[in-house]
């Protein structure tokens, strides 16, 4: 998680926006991705800089008073010499995109002043740039205005395939496909695209585990073929949007009826813990899934079922490293098998009017159930932790939840940073 904050706070100071249109540079770089790239990520950073108390004055990135305070706190002089480097490297601070096209993974934006480019570039290879109409050093290609870097690679870059994404026509290219040409007009920090079956293979999955995954997809969507998210820097925290689409470009439609979490019964169980999560079963859902499984025989699936068959409503948990705690809303009748499952499974179960509470160890943290329920609102089911050691204390919480959305479903995550009153891009450069 850190590994992933930093990464992320690296890209935001590289790809900073500025005053340019930014619509229109969009679709000049969609315009220059083939259309067989597997994904594709675009990258309107103008809010960003905003939110990191930055701002663009004739090219050149100008920390306000809380980035410079937060640099300084940072005390970390590489970071600051990179900064340097990069504010001086000739880029045009506006739009840039990311794409995977075959196995290759590539960064492209534009340029203000390509001789302070490829001075930095060479500085940066120990080489220099080889001649022709597309020039090349390292896994850095210059054409004009233009550049590309090859992510997946650390010194090469086919001046070829860079010769062939500007030559295609717009049929040939990724605006050739309506939800990537939507991107065109980005309406948030940063927005994505991807063909599921080539961002699994992306992903270094074995073919069962793919195979899983596809088989997992097609039974609770109906014609899923592609993933659209969004990320957004909003004050102290960064939230993060995805869903998956059909052929028609809309919302794929789940295929199981859905409710969402009572607040509620994660506020009532009342404790601190590192961690909540909630998960609301309409009887609906139970009756669907039986219908299904009935028809295969005996399922670990069709058992499961079989045994929760008087859950009704939202089940809520409590967490932390060796403990649990937490409540089952049901019917109030045949709830003996899941009482002795639970049981066979080392918790203390009661049954309180309707309800099977059931516990393992004392459960201790610093989120409380209320600020639990709150970040749970209006999900089918999601789960709330706090705090992440692992990102050296730069976020204090974070929630992963699944919200109904035209008939399908949408995943979202935040994280909220360390110190409330600071943005979010400026607390991951703090101590």
């Amino acid at each position: 998680m850190n590994k992933l904050l930093m990464s992320m706070m690296a890209v935001v100071l590289m790809l900073a926006a500025c005053s340019k249109n930014n619509g229109a540079d969009v679709s000049e770089l969609l315009k220059t991705i083939p259309a067989d790239a597997s994904l594709v990520m675009v990258m309107d950073l103008e809010g960003i800089l905003k939110d990191a108390d930055c701002s663009v004055d004739n090219g050149q990135i100008k920390p306000g008073k809380k980035f410079a305070e937060a640099l300084k706190q940072a005390n970390d002089p590489e970071l600051r010499s990179k900064l340097e480097t990069l504010n001086d490297s000739g880029i045009e601070w506006s739009s840039a995109a990311i794409f995977v096209e075959g196995y290759n993974t590539y960064l492209t934006g534009f340029l203000s002043d390509s001789g302070k480019f490829r001075q930095v570039v060479e500085e940066r290879f120990g080489e220099k740039f080889e001649s022709g109409e597309v020039n090349t050093c390292g896994n850095v290609a210059v054409d004009g205005e233009r550049f590309w870097v090859c992510l997946n690679s650390h010194n090469t870059i086919v001046a070829n395939d860079i010769r062939h994404f500007k030559s295609l026509s717009e049929k040939q290219s990724i605006l050739s496909n309506e939800n990537v040409a939507k991107l065109s007009t980005i309406t948030t920090d940063i927005a994505g695209w991807g063909d599921i079956k080539g961002t699994l293979n992306l992903a270094g999955l074995n073919f069962a585990t793919r195979a899983a995954v596809t088989m997992g997809l097609e039974t609770v969507f109906v014609d899923a073929v592609e993933v659209e998210w969004t990320a957004s820097f909003d004050k102290d925290e960064m939230v993060a949007e995805i869903a998956v689409l059909n052929t028609k470009g809309g919302i794929a439609k789940f295929n199981f009826p859905v409710e969402t979490i009572d607040e509620n019964v994660v506020k009532n169980l009342n404790m601190k813990a590192e961690g909540f999560g909630a998960l609301a079963i309409s009887e609906k859902m139970i009756e669907t899934v039986r219908e299904q499984t009935s028809q295969e025989g005996f399922s670990l699936l069709g058992a499961l079922v079989n045994m929760m068959g008087s859950v009704q409503g939202t089940t809520a948990m409590a967490f932390d490293d060796d403990n649990t705690a937490g409540v089952i809303s049901t019917t109030g009748h045949g709830t003996a098998d899941l009482s002795d499952a639970l049981s066979q499974w080392g918790f203390a179960v009661s049954k309180e009017g309707k309800d099977l509470k059931f516990s393992r160890g004392a459960v201790s943290g610093a989120m409380t159930s209320a600020e639990a329920a709150e970040m749970l609102k209006g999900a089918v089911c999601g789960v709330a932790v706090s705090p992440l050691e692992e990102t050296d204390n730069k976020c204090r919480a974070l929630s992963f939840c699944l919200k109904p959305e035209k008939g399908g479903l949408k995943g979202e995550l935040r994280l909220k940073g360390a110190d409330a009153k600071k943005p979010f891009l400026l607390g991951l450069i703090s101590k």
